[in-house]
């Protein structure tokens, strides 16, 4: 069996904040060891996320039987653009095509709400995570160096939908 099968792809419900939490979490606490910095991600709280989601931002995740698999996070940018954030998959769902899966799902709910550019960024650090992003459609646009002391660039991608 297709382990992507019965994948459902929705909004995320007020009470899986802490489940949404735990993913991220579990995708981003492994990279802290071999980043510059700790990742941002995990400051994110309870309050953080229904802040997000008060400023009409969205939380996109994938889910399989009720556990969730993969999220990502998506805020305006003003009427017509959106900034992603927190792409992440749990770890024994890397690799698969799920996160391909969930951010083509995310722009696609962007563009019904009258979206026509997504925002993104992600560290000079973390290639993979450039050429993921490139191999969906997104380029460059801008590149900005971290705060002193941390040896890592800001590179900040958009896309046209």
């Amino acid at each position: 069996m297709d382990r992507l099968e019965a994948l459902e792809l929705r909004a995320a419900r007020a009470d899986e904040l802490p489940a949404v939490l735990s993913l991220i979490a579990l995708a981003f606490l492994p990279l802290a060891a071999r980043l510059p910095s700790r990742p941002t991600a995990l400051d994110e709280t309870e309050d953080s996320l229904r802040q997000r989601l008060r400023a009409g931002g969205r939380i996109h995740v994938a889910s399989r039987q009720d556990a969730l698999l993969a999220c990502m996070i998506t805020a305006p940018l003003g009427a017509t653009a959106a900034e992603c954030k927190r792409v992440c998959a749990h770890p024994d769902w890397q690799g698969l095509g799920l996160g391909k899966r969930l951010m083509l799902h995310g722009e696609a709910r962007l563009k019904q709400q009258g979206v026509v550019r997504v925002q993104l960024a992600t560290r000079a650090s973390m290639p993979a995570n450039l050429r993921f992003y490139q191999a969906l459609g997104y380029r460059v646009v801008a590149e900005e160096p971290y705060p002193a002391g941390i040896a890592d660039l800001r590179i900040i991608l958009e896309k046209q939908l």
